[in-house]
């Protein structure tokens, strides 16, 4: 098999989730680490024999890289993506796929006019869980559609600087329970949401959130609830749950290993830490698929239109949220003449 050489754009956490799946891929070469901390790329860079840069001039000039990786900020990323695709290479992305929908829109037109893959990472569309719940409502297991549930709840509030800069909490955190929405149900009509503030009060002054519930009206009838937290007393947590005129689905996963201990004061189980622990086989899986995808010259998934779409209705949910209005999802951020 010819080898696949791929660069890595950031070098933080998530780089280095994806680059230890690919390390274990036999056909997949990690060529370059470019981060704009030189320490960051070199660091990482060593640990899987690369090339470490600052330039990204250098990455987008290089012919022999095929694939590039991109985990750096949110604010960054359309730029990035019409970069890499002029330069003819590969994408992947973490979510969302922009901070806007204009800038989407530019990475969009720029990967199709390219002809490149892109692919955005919504992990939870490859967990083992979340694949077999939609191969039974493609089935028509549940019959007709009738509601959606998500609910996700970080144990440990971010500091308050990220926070600042993460577009809000419907759009950092939310997206993966509203794209899962869209994955399971279908596209949404209509958004309403309400927030609090129970962690941290200095998020009062910056006009954001550490807690919200979302209710949805799907375009096919169904309805829907999306909850979101910042913080829990008792570890990370998700759940989802599908409803149809036929039964209903429910994903949970509340401990880390399939172990309980049991004493003289009850049972006892370890809940995941975080999101990594929780989805570990999920990031694993997309990440390998991209790779495999691209080798193979199929059509990656989620796209980065795809992906707009739900950076879309994260961001109608988040004005709802900021504005107590209740939103109409399909209009949202069109500009009329």
């Amino acid at each position: 098999m010819n080898t696949l050489n791929v660069a890595l754009i950031g070098a933080g956490r998530m780089a280095r989730t994806h680059a230890n799946v690919l390390g274990h891929v036999g056909y997949v070469s990690i060529q370059t680490v470019c981060d704009a901390a030189a320490e960051n790329a070199a660091a990482l860079a060593e640990f899987f024999g690369a090339h470490a840069t600052t330039s990204l001039d250098e990455v987008l000039h290089d012919d022999g890289i095929t694939a590039v990786i991109i985990t750096t900020p949110t604010a960054t990323h359309a730029d990035l993506i019409s970069k890499v695709a002029h330069s003819g290479k590969h994408i992947f992305v973490e979510k969302p796929v922009a901070h806007t929908l204009e800038a989407a829109d530019h990475a969009v037109q720029a990967v199709e006019a390219a002809g490149v893959q892109c692919q955005v990472g919504f992990q939870r569309r490859y967990d083992p869980s979340y694949l077999e719940a939609k191969r039974k409502i493609e089935r028509g297991e549940l019959g007709t559609l009738e509601g959606f549930r998500g609910l996700s709840r970080d144990a440990f509030l971010p500091p308050v600087e990220f926070l600042k800069t993460s577009g809000g909490l419907m759009v950092d955190m939310g997206i993966h329970d509203l794209d899962s929405a869209r994955y399971f149900v279908g596209e949404v009509e209509e958004v309403y949401c309400i927030g609090a503030v129970h962690a941290e009060p200095e998020l009062r002054d910056y006009g954001l959130f550490d807690s919200a519930v979302a209710t949805l009206r799907f375009a096919n009838g169904a309805l829907g609830t999306i909850e979101s937290g910042l913080r829990t007393a008792y570890g990370y947590e998700v759940r989802a749950e599908i409803l149809g005129d036929g039964g209903r689905l429910h994903l949970e996963r509340d401990s880390r290993y399939h172990l309980r201990q049991y004493g003289k004061v009850g049972g006892f189980y370890e809940r995941p830490a975080d999101f990594e622990a929780y989805f570990h086989e999920a990031y694993a899986a997309e990440i390998r698929t991209f790779a495999n995808n691209v080798h193979q010259g199929k059509p990656v998934t989620p796209n980065a239109a795809d992906a707009r779409e739900s950076l879309r209705l994260a961001l109608a949910t988040q004005h709802s949220l900021e504005t107590g209005t209740i939103v109409k999802v399909s209009t949202f951020g069109e500009v009329h003449p």
